[in-house]
């Protein structure tokens, strides 16, 4: 019992469902993270407060609505999934999940595994990248209960990551004479890449390099864009959707868009890329849109996750 080991999953996290005040409570917590908009609290706080949580919720619950499943959010479906395979291929440790932001807890779920006798924690974000908007505020958290837990700050460059991301893809991209495959990431505002020297972008190009010299495609096959932006911040590009406006005019009809950035369908995949992205494609010319969705419950990617622990 003195050594037992448990391995802790973690994700963004989820509204409890798609009701305009649960989503608005989510998004509070999200977006008061300052870590996560990096502005002053004097100038950011009364902009939250006072204009995007009066607006912004009910739009936001209308998508979640779009996506939502009869097991509730995708993201804590998988994520739910991810676990309980995990704990099949570790039955000697103890394995839990908890999410950054809503339930459960980082901390409350570190306290469960204590009192369970867990005394020597790994906790995994499932990020692949790390960046100072996703990973960072996993381990500032991580680090108020026990700063000698050991946090994965990343596993973008983990060969078997690499192997099952490209072959995914692979699969996807035989089944058509596509024009191009589009890597789509979650954004972030540049000021974080080129001010406070977030490593993200770098590791977002290094992955995109890695899967392209894996799938052996040539400069004209692909593109790698950013997708999510918020607010009026300059933010990495180009971005995702204004291509989708743009690549039927190129001669680009036909494409295969994938998330390398998410491990498990969420809002910004089931929502803003099969839904939005693709209407923007479509009726702008573009005639074959196909999704190459995230691992979610796949037992392949389970098995990286153990390898990634150990």
């Amino acid at each position: 019992m003195d050594n037992k080991k448990g391995i802790l999953l973690v994700a963004l996290g989820t509204p409890r469902s798609y009701k305009t005040e649960d989503v608005k409570a989510y998004l509070k917590e999200f977006l008061s993270d300052p870590l996560v908009i990096q502005k002053p609290r004097w100038l950011w706080l009364p902009i939250l407060n006072g204009i995007i949580l009066k607006v912004r919720p009910a739009k936001s619950a209308e998508m979640y609505k779009q996506v939502w499943t009869e097991k509730g959010s995708p993201l804590l479906t998988y994520t739910i999934a991810q676990t309980k395979q995990l704990q099949g291929l570790c039955p000697e440790k103890e394995v839990h999940f908890a999410m950054t932001y809503g339930e459960p807890r980082i901390h409350t779920t570190i306290a469960k595994m204590r009192q369970a006798g867990v005394n020597d924690i790994t906790v995994l974000p499932l990020y692949p990248m790390y960046s100072l908007t996703t990973v960072e505020p996993i381990i500032q958290q991580v680090k108020k209960v026990d700063a000698q837990i050991k946090v994965i700050r990343d596993f973008y460059q983990f060969e078997s990551y690499i192997d099952l991301l490209a072959q995914t893809i692979r699969e996807k991209w035989q089944t058509q004479p596509y024009d191009k495959v589009i890597f789509s990431y979650h954004g972030i505002p540049e000021a974080y890449v080129t001010k406070k020297k977030d490593p993200y972008k770098a590791q977002c190009q290094t992955l995109t390099r890695r899967l392209v010299a894996k799938l052996g495609l040539d400069s004209e096959q692909y593109e790698h864009t950013y997708q999510s932006k918020f607010g009026p911040d300059k933010w990495l590009g180009p971005a995702t959707i204004e291509r989708m406006a743009k690549f039927s005019s190129e001669g680009i009809k036909k494409i295969l868009i994938c998330s390398p950035a998410f491990v498990a369908d969420c809002l910004e995949t089931r929502y803003e890329l099969e839904i939005e992205n693709k209407k923007v494609f479509l009726e702008n010319g573009g005639e074959i849109f196909d999704f190459v969705h995230p691992f979610n419950d796949s037992a392949a990617f389970t098995q990286v996750l153990k390898e990634i622990v150990q």
